[in-house]
């Protein structure tokens, strides 16, 4: 059955300074899409860019918190005034911190739940009206197996992780008949060696991002909702 095509499409990729977001954006931009890539780090989001670019691909970098809703919507308007459109939302979680919840770290918590949860809530809420009335548009959320199961020690992460599944779900059912598709990836841990401590080959962010891509050209009819876990 034929791939649907991302050419011409634009991307906007939260967590951008991570090598998760890094590998999504040059995987979209071999497809033909433009690629912006926001985060707090200017240095590992220029990084991530001078890859694309160098590989023939259009990106944007913005540099932000995301700490409000003003600074959301502002990244959407500059993306939107760069690409003169927006068809593809990525949240990638940028932040992991564990601990038994009688001693959890307050400040490590309150990180976790703000660039893993409140991020993500924040660039969904800029961007559904704008995916609403252009009756089109896919959010992706790219979290973690900790979603799927309760882990000792997870802490915030695994909170986090189990929260943001549920933000995805609110999103499909308030939204789908407006054409909106939504996805979940719960990747187990990805390494950029590719290789666990043992050696034994393990998930390397470059997978991450061909899933990314096997779900974005599916049939719009063969893609599912649910979290899948790689």
């Amino acid at each position: 059955m034929k791939k649907q095509s991302l050419r011409g499409k634009a991307a906007l990729i939260t967590g951008g300074g991570t090598e998760i977001a890094g590998e999504v954006g040059l995987a979209l931009a071999c497809q033909g899409v433009k690629v912006c890539l926001c985060g707090m780090q200017k240095d590992l989001l220029e990084m991530a860019a001078a890859r694309i670019r160098a590989a023939g691909g259009i990106c944007l970098t913005i540099t932000t918190g995301l700490n409000n809703l003003e600074e959301a919507e502002s990244v959407l308007e500059q993306c939107r005034a760069a690409f003169d459109r927006l068809n593809i939302l990525i949240l990638v979680s940028p932040f992991w911190s564990g601990g038994q919840i009688h001693s959890h770290n307050v400040k490590a918590w309150d990180r976790v739940m703000a660039g893993n949860l409140r991020e993500p809530f924040l660039m969904a809420r800029a961007t559904l009206p704008l995916f609403r009335d252009q009756k089109q548009g896919e959010i992706m959320a790219i979290g973690s197996d900790s979603a799927l199961g309760i882990y000792p020690q997870d802490g915030a992460y695994g909170v986090a992780m189990h929260a943001l599944n549920a933000l995805m779900e609110l999103i499909r059912l308030e939204n789908a008949e407006f054409g909106i598709r939504t996805h979940i990836l719960s990747p187990g841990i990805a390494l950029t060696i590719g290789k666990d401590s043992m050696g034994h080959p393990a998930l390397a962010p470059v997978n991450v991002a061909e899933w990314v891509i096997w779900l974005l050209t599916r049939p719009v009819h063969l893609r599912g909702n649910g979290p899948i876990l790689i």
